[in-house]
């Protein structure tokens, strides 16, 4: 008998030993242990580690204390200054974002001359590296060599040279550029196939009937693009709030916290403050704001998906 039927053989007789209710979960098992490694495992051990007052640097002498990390979180102004700041960026960096892609993206719809060149450079800092992108700005926005402030003193809007990304007044606001700088070309493409997917039959026949282009884009290019750009809206949200990169290379979240989103609090709450169990309590709020983002994108894109 050769190699292979006796491997055969040996398989069916395994087989027949299985009850069929178990056969039918057996081709998802790799892929369920592999969730389990690299997703399950991880949140599970925030959880434990939330409840712990743990040091990186000695994680076996970690001192059980309850919900004391998430009254911290409830109590400390800090910690309050960066949720504020995360809320801003998110707001202002998402919102901003979308108007501008969307202007830049109905502008090369509109068959203007050397479109195909202007769709390759509104890519650009879409596809440029995280770190280089934010680099470029810091040195646009750095002291007195800085272009930005160059500028500003040229133009005469200012006297004298600011030093905005060492400012706690100031220093959140670089960085939101930045970011929007980086997410407006992704809303002007999805802007761009959304309109391009809508008949232009449906324009003709609202010309005919009068409609003005105002009427025409409330009621045939919103309504046709409204899923499309729920959708959008949610990616960048889920995007924008966990975005770590431009904030540290431009600030590192300072002076003091007066930058720090939730992200770059975290970072440096485990790996530059070595506290373990609070940076695991921020982790899991970061966990659960993008659940929830995460359950509304897939409503919606299931709706979408029921509407094609």
């Amino acid at each position: 008998m050769s190699y292979s039927k006796q491997a055969r053989g040996s398989f069916e007789s395994v087989s027949k030993r299985i009850p069929e209710g178990v056969k039918v979960y057996l081709p998802v098992l790799p892929v369920t242990a592999l969730v389990g490694l690299f997703i399950l495992y991880p949140i599970a051990q925030a959880i434990y580690s939330s409840f712990f007052n743990k040091d990186l640097l000695a994680p076996s002498e970690a001192e059980f204390i309850g919900l004391a990390n998430y009254a911290e979180i409830w109590s400390n102004p800090t910690i309050h200054q960066v949720l504020w700041n995360t809320l801003i960026w998110v707001v202002v960096g998402s919102s901003a974002a979308i108007v501008l892609g969307f202007l830049m993206g109905w502008l090369l719809h509109e068959k203007l001359p050397y479109t195909s060149v202007a769709s390759a450079i509104v890519l650009i800092p879409w596809v440029l590296p995280r770190v280089v992108g934010a680099s470029i700005w810091q040195f646009m926005f750095g002291g007195s060599q800085g272009i930005i402030n160059e500028l500003l003193v040229q133009l005469g809007v200012i006297d004298e040279y600011i030093v905005m990304l060492g400012s706690t007044e100031l220093s959140l606001w670089p960085p939101i550029i930045g970011m929007i700088w980086r997410l407006a070309p992704l809303f002007a493409l999805l802007t761009l196939t959304s309109l391009q997917g809508i008949d232009e039959h449906l324009y003709e026949a609202a010309r005919m009937d009068g409609a003005t282009p105002w009427e025409q884009f409330r009621f045939i290019t919103i309504p046709m693009m409204r899923y499309n750009l729920a959708i959008g809206f949610l990616l960048m949200l889920i995007y924008n709030i966990r975005n770590f990169s431009m904030i540290w290379v431009m600030t590192k979240g300072g002076p003091g916290v007066s930058s720090s989103t939730l992200p770059v609090m975290i970072y440096r709450t485990a790996f530059v403050d070595f506290d373990v169990g609070l940076a695991s309590a921020l982790s899991l709020i970061l966990f659960v704001v993008l659940l929830v983002f995460s359950y509304y994108y897939i409503q919606v894109y299931d709706q979408v998906r029921g509407d094609v």
